[in-house]
């Protein structure tokens, strides 16, 4: 595992002086005063010797070539470095070779950070000189310990104004979904996208086989859909953040476990764009945005439990209306699977999907309110029998308004007998003004109804009822969705399907 070690100030500050372009320039003016000066820079530091970041003693004339000279002149220089130490004061010294130099120790309050010096000067320097480099020197360091404080101040801020428009979004999305399917790839977006990322993964853990199961994975750099595996606990770096229960930082990835009362996954995020590592402030985004998703997921589990529920009842409820006339009901199967699959293909998201899923399994509860009598009723049924027929869309409607999770069901169920040219009931509805729901139902529920054995009529075969259709394209069902519907029944599973189910009545 890669350790990440934080720069010190002491060594950002250092690397400003040595990289500024306002030094470089001071020292070339000073330095033109003279054939063959020598600069050195050195860092501050507890271990002795000190450490010589930028020096051309040992390409200097008189005594690069020299090892003897050489040592004596860095030893000279140690001492011109204590005593400016001692003093806090620009020290002038003379060096091996009766050559004359300087040493300017770099204060900011009590503190040094370092030393620099001028050496091997061959003729007298100005008067003014040296103490217009320490006001330029001094000048110099206030204006990098600025530069270094605003950075640090920026570095402090803009990670909390991330984090507050992070959660911003965060609670966007929890209000824009309550589907894990939907959820997750946003928030792997998001990650990847404020801390600039390549690649984000978010595990759930699998608490009775002690595995991370990956729920979303995407990585910017494949075109194709990724098929990752299951991750055990301690294994790889998500499952060690989850075994550790804390975030795992490397050059190339940060694991954050999510944790409410116990750990329930973990995001990961690997290989920051342009190679770069990530930093403490990627770290406190991914952590933001960790106790955000966390709240998230939970409320999307929450409702997906109350979701099955919700389903499982319905399909109860479906089941005792099968039940209620055998001779009257098409193949609920088929009716629903291949209500669904239109539903996906015409564009309806998941949560639309589910309630068209609902609508088909209840679309005539409203015929418990009609008599058996007439239910069953082999003959042409009378004017009033019909009316009574006619109002089993309302009833059922009805009867769900109380319940607030079926809410958007009912219209579906209200219209789903209505024609595409206005001619249908209850409202006389005609194209648009149809819900898409509906309009499905209607082709759907003819096309089996035309093709399930019933005592009193003769069954068509696939091809007729498909043939029906498609002259009734226009008038009493709409085009769009007839055109989508005879694409459907060609694929192989609602083929399956139809075949398993026709000749058979539903019990």
């Amino acid at each position: 595992m890669k350790k990440i070690r934080e720069m010190s100030y002491e060594e950002k500050f250092f690397n400003k002086l040595i990289k500024s372009d306002d030094l470089k320039k001071e020292k070339a003016i000073l330095g033109a005063f003279f054939k063959h000066p020598v600069w050195w820079l050195i860092k501050s530091v507890k271990k002795n010797p000190p450490k010589f970041n930028e020096t051309s003693l040992a390409q200097c004339d008189f005594c690069g070539p020299y090892a003897k000279k050489r040592g004596a002149c860095m030893r000279n220089i140690l001492r011109v470095v204590l005593k400016s130490k001692k003093t806090k004061k620009l020290e002038k010294f003379v060096c091996p070779n009766h050559l004359s130099g300087f040493c300017l120790p770099l204060i900011q309050g009590d503190k040094i950070y370092g030393y620099i010096g001028l050496c091997h000067l061959d003729s007298e320097m100005p008067e003014i000189a040296p103490e217009l480099f320490v006001n330029f020197m001094h000048t110099l360091i206030k204006d990098i310990q600025k530069e270094l404080e605003l950075s640090k101040l920026y570095e402090t801020i803009r990670p909390r104004a991330i984090a507050l428009s992070t959660v911003h979004t965060i609670h966007r999305l929890i209000s824009s979904t309550l589907d894990l399917d939907e959820l997750l790839p946003r928030i792997a977006r998001l990650c990847m996208q404020v801390t600039q990322s390549n690649r984000c993964s978010v595990k759930l853990l699998d608490e009775k086989r002690n595995v991370l199961k990956p729920i979303t994975t995407i990585d910017i750099r494949s075109k194709r859909k990724l098929y990752p595996k299951e991750l055990r606990v301690g294994k790889g770096i998500p499952g060690k953040a989850v075994k550790a229960e804390k975030v795992l930082r490397g050059h190339d990835y940060i694991s954050v476990p999510l944790i409410d009362e116990n750990v329930i996954g973990v995001i990961t995020i690997y290989d920051k764009l342009g190679g770069k590592a990530f930093t403490q402030f990627d770290q406190e985004i991914l952590m933001t945005i960790a106790e955000q998703a966390v709240i998230a997921i939970k409320n999307a589990q929450l409702y997906k439990e109350q979701e099955n529920l919700a389903i499982s009842s319905i399909k109860s409820l479906a089941t005792i209306l099968d039940t209620r006339g055998p001779s009257t009901f098409i193949p609920r199967t088929a009716f629903v699977k291949i209500v669904m699959a239109m539903g996906r293909e015409m564009g309806l998201n998941p949560t639309e999907v589910r309630s068209l899923q609902c609508a088909a399994l209840l679309h005539d509860a409203g015929q418990l309110f009609v008599p058996d009598e007439i239910l069953s009723k082999p003959s042409k049924l009378t004017g009033k029998e019909y009316q009574l027929i006619k109002e089993h869309p309302a009833k059922g409607a009805e009867m769900f308004e109380p319940t607030k999770y079926l809410k958007p069901v009912i219209p579906i169920i209200l219209h789903h007998h209505e024609n595409y040219d206005g001619s249908g009931y209850p409202n006389n509805l005609k194209g648009a003004e149809i819900p898409l729901g509906s309009r499905i139902m209607a082709v759907v529920s003819a096309f089996l109804a035309m093709i399930t054995p019933k005592s009193y009529r003769v069954t068509k075969t696939v091809e007729e009822a498909k043939q029906e259709i498609i002259r009734n394209s226009g008038t009493q069902f709409d085009p769009k969705v007839v055109a989508e519907f005879l694409k459907i029944i060609e694929q192989r599973e609602i083929k399956e399907t139809i075949a398993k189910e026709r000749g058979h009545e539903i019990a």
